[in-house]
């Protein structure tokens, strides 16, 4: 069917009812339908759907599309009452969570502001503590709100890439991440799901080999006569021995050029299940597994994000079903049959991929002997124990869970460099993740007793001259931290205060409201601190937004009673108070910069 004939808005929303009812009749036995609203003036439109791979954690929630805009209403998704507000420069930004009589719990993030009622508690709050960001937990309710109440107004705030609202269901109780799907928040979505590459993997002691890479297009697949599903044209040759298997997978919601996450995946072998994985939730403690959910040395590589079909040991995530050698496919020789790898999309449309596999005779792999040979001198961490490196300058020590499987590294200890106040320690292994951060603490070289606060860790992996902060404090002698990469690391010093400078911002939205000040400030090392404002000596509360390094003082009541005296002056020829804005902005360090600004001031 060709779907051009669905052209029209009339056309759309009749096939969004019908998918939503399909799709409501599938949940209806588990999850609330009908009862959490989109929480914008607007259809389902994804950024990005529940489940995405990220850089050390799976996406928590759906990223809702504002197309590039701020300052759109977002509205309570149902009744209930504001929980928790959390303001970050980082993260979710300015975030909000909603507490539900039916046992759930919604978040909104990245909010350009807050509105009403909401919006006065929380000025009142930072005022009140002289602060911008906090984390405040409701024992109580005190803050109700009604579904379709506008709650705040989209934006870019916190650790987002580009305007969009971040939301998410939870269950209250177990703080659990759910897909907002399985409560009826769909995208209009008929496109397919693809398989752009398969891997085949060979297994070692410890470790992975990747055999081969199988390229899935128009050239090496033909259509089968049922719908959505292809066979690769060439039959997969490999000699008896257990093998692990690994995709490379889009969906696609909106257009065929936006590749998301896709939403579940499986692997038969013998018409038997041998793995599936199926994203509907989670626990954020159990995120970073996506560490050993894919391929992390190839992405580590290449930058693209492989899924396993099987189950690592350390793997502890909790969405997988698998035969019982955990998603390995046993390959015996003489022997024909067919992989059947099959992704499928929330709204069920999916792309199925069958290869046929022949099994040869055993053969000796020099690729594995060469692998063998490699690590058979090299020292190694273990999973599920505490692992240490210690001598009398350096200590490094790993929790039982820290790593997922038997790591291999090198270890030197390397001359001083030249901005370092230790030698430098090598704990090297270029594409090892850690789980759970690593003890660390170097002993530095002789430093004078008032120095001692500005020391911290410096990190680089094979760059000396691309080193960054890894924090870290003096104590006891020693400078101690915690750390989650492999790599160098070496105690250095910050003695040098963040800059401040005051901004004119000249984008068409800054123009049209004039009723700001901006503030950019930097620091050359540990990072910003604390940053604090006063206007004429009486405190005042500064926005701070991290990616731009952007301070913005939004004209308030301090502002105003200002302004109204010296109308007032002025009227009655009195002096004019200058307004002085003051900006003391302190580094990790404890280095201080101020600064002062004479502001202009205008009277209509």
């Amino acid at each position: 069917m060709n779907f051009k004939i669905f052209n029209t808005a009339k056309w759309k929303l009749l096939l969004i009812v019908v998918f939503k009812v399909f799709l409501q009749k599938t949940n209806a036995q588990n999850y609330p339908q009908n009862y959490f609203r989109y929480p914008l003036d607007s259809l389902p439109s994804l950024v990005s759907p529940f489940g995405g791979l990220r850089d050390n954690h799976f996406h928590s929630g759906m990223d809702l599309r504002t197309n590039q805009r701020e300052g759109l209403p977002v509205f309570a998704s149902a009744d209930g009452y504001v929980s928790r507000i959390k303001i970050q420069s980082i993260g979710y930004g300015k975030a909000i969570y909603l507490d539900h009589p039916n046992g759930y719990t919604t978040v909104y993030g990245h909010l350009q502001k807050y509105s009403g009622k909401i919006a006065e508690w929380i000025q009142n709050y930072q005022y009140k503590n002289q602060t911008f960001e906090f984390d405040y937990v409701f024992e109580k309710p005190v803050l109700l709100v009604k579904k379709g109440d506008t709650i705040g107004l989209s934006g870019n705030s916190g650790g987002s890439s580009g305007p969009h609202v971040h939301f998410e269901i939870r269950n209250t109780k177990s703080e659990k991440i759910i897909n907002p799907a399985l409560f009826g928040i769909i995208p209009f979505d008929t496109l397919n799901p693809v398989i752009k590459n398969v891997f085949v993997y060979n297994f070692v002691p410890d470790g992975l080999l990747l055999k081969q890479e199988l390229k899935i297009n128009h050239q090496t697949i033909v259509a089968t006569n049922t719908p959505n599903q292809f066979i690769y044209k060439k039959a997969l040759e490999l000699p008896a021995e257990t093998y692990g298997f690994g995709i490379e997978a889009y969906d696609y919601i909106h257009n065929l050029t936006d590749e998301k996450g896709i939403h579940e995946y499986s692997l038969k072998f013998k018409n038997k299940l041998a793995f599936s994985h199926t994203l509907n939730q989670f626990a954020f403690d159990e995120s970073k597994y996506i560490n050993t959910h894919i391929d992390y040395p190839f992405y580590k590589v290449a930058k693209t994000r492989v899924q396993k079909c099987f189950i690592d040991e350390g793997n502890e995530f909790s969405t997988y079903q698998t035969n019982a050698l955990k998603g390995k496919i046993l390959v015996i020789k003489n022997t024909r049959d067919t992989l059947v790898f099959e992704v499928k999309d929330f709204n069920q449309n999916k792309f199925v991929l069958l290869i046929p596999i022949v099994g040869l005779p055993s053969k000796i792999d020099k690729e594995k002997q060469d692998y063998l040979k490699s690590i058979k001198q090299k020292k190694a961490f273990y999973p599920l124990k505490k692992n240490t490196i210690k001598n009398k300058d350096f200590l490094f020590e790993l929790d039982a869970k820290s790593v997922y499987d038997t790591v291999f590294y090198d270890f030197e200890v390397l001359p001083k460099y030249k901005t370092s106040y230790s030698k430098t320690f090598k704990i090297f292994n270029p594409t090892a993740p850690v789980h759970k951060a690593a003890d660390i603490a170097i002993k530095p070289i002789k430093v004078k007793t008032e120095y001692h606060s500005k020391l911290l860790l410096a990190h680089y992996f094979d760059d000396e001259k691309n080193f960054r902060s890894a924090g870290g404090n003096y104590d006891g002698g020693v400078v101690k931290g915690k750390v989650s990469n492999f790599g160098h690391y070496f105690v250095t010093i910050d003695t040098i205060a963040p800059t401040i400078k005051q901004v004119f911002i000249n984008t068409e939205e800054a123009l049209g409201d004039s009723l700001h000040f901006y503030f950019e400030i930097k620091d050359n090392f540990s990072g910003i601190g604390k940053y604090e404002g006063y206007l004429n000596g009486e405190w005042i509360l500064l926005d701070f937004d991290a990616k731009s390094n952007m301070l913005t003082y939004h004209f308030d009541k301090i502002w105003y009673n200002l302004v109204a005296q010296n109308k007032d002056s002025k009227l009655k020829n009195g002096a004019i108070i200058k307004p002085e804005v003051l900006i003391r902005v302190t580094d990790k360090k404890e280095n201080v910069a101020e600064k002062s600004f004479i502001m202009p001031i205008a009277f209509e």
